[in-house]
């Protein structure tokens, strides 16, 4: 492997992990802070892939304004399901089983409903005119979008991370993940910020999913098809942090990246898996795990 050839794959991990990250930042941050594993985030991300198939390819608008809809949208849908589903059956002291089948029941309904306005067919999104072509630096050329990708997911974690540790409101989020009882004792409307939070997390995902669409197919599988490997980032970091998300997706992007181009993607997924169970083995909370606490 050249010198050329070896960066080019760095790039690659890079941009696959941009889209775990991403993906996985959003799971983490609810689960960090509710205790909920939300099996509907894949869907999110799907459907912020089909929005833009819409906004851009229907209604002829911008790529620009398809990222902002797309957020919207899934942040709205995400906040509904919260209320309407997961702070009843919160309220009604229901065992964690009971959120993980209803948000599974709601992921499976939305993919069918894709399915019916969208088609099953697996549909291609056109990168954005103004990040069309090539870059080139040194003996390296590698398409400017794919670096668009890894540059705005660079900027979503800075902004969520001064989010949680720079702002007020991300104080008393962490506050609720430490304890809810208390926090919610001493005036915090706790019901409203997990409402607020897992908004915030299904709208990150429903951006992946846009940013997804030109390099991957379109297509209502793609709810389900990233999931496993979201878990295993997620695992492998440390639920509830958003460092280990960041260190865990360059880590098994980097593996998915050269696992595939030295062998085939089956070897780099079996192999990205008995990296979590190694690590897991020494470090049982992952690499920076603390019982789940958001950091």
């Amino acid at each position: 492997m050249t010198f050329a050839t070896f960066l080019v794959q760095v790039l690659n991990g890079l941009t696959i992990a941009a889209i775990y990250i991403l993906l996985a930042s959003g799971l983490t941050i609810v689960f960090g802070l509710q205790g909920i594993v939300n099996c509907a985030h894949g869907f999110f991300y799907m459907l912020g892939a089909y929005l833009t198939l819409t906004v851009v390819g229907k209604l002829g608008l911008s790529f620009w304004v398809a990222l902002p809809v797309a957020f919207l949208a899934n942040f709205l849908l995400g906040a509904a399901l919260e209320i309407a589903g997961i702070r009843k059956l919160t309220s009604w002291g229901r065992e964690f089983t009971h959120n993980l089948i209803l948000t599974l029941g709601f992921a499976l309904v939305g993919q069918e409903a894709v399915k019916l306005i969208w088609g099953t067919i697996p549909q291609l999104m056109n990168v954005p005119s103004s990040l069309t072509g090539m870059a080139t630096f040194g003996p390296v050329s590698y398409p400017k979008y794919w670096l668009f990708v890894i540059a705005f997911t660079g900027l979503v974690m800075l902004a969520l991370y001064l989010f949680f540790t720079r702002t007020g409101l991300g104080i008393l989020v962490r506050s609720i993940a430490l304890n809810s009882e208390v926090s919610q004792s001493l005036g915090t409307n706790a019901p409203r910020i997990n409402t607020l939070i897992f908004g915030v997390g299904t709208g990150v995902a429903g951006m992946a999913g846009v940013l997804a669409g030109p390099i991957l197919s379109v297509d209502p599988n793609m709810a389900f098809e990233l999931l496993i490997i979201i878990f295993v980032v997620i695992i492998f970091g440390g639920l509830g942090s958003l460092v280990g998300v960041v260190v865990s997706g360059i880590i098994i992007g980097l593996i998915i990246a050269f696992g595939t181009a030295l062998v085939t993607g089956m070897f780099a997924k079996i192999l990205a898996f008995a990296v979590m169970i190694a690590i897991l083995i020494v470090k049982p909370l992952g690499l920076f795990g603390r019982g789940a606490q958001l950091e």
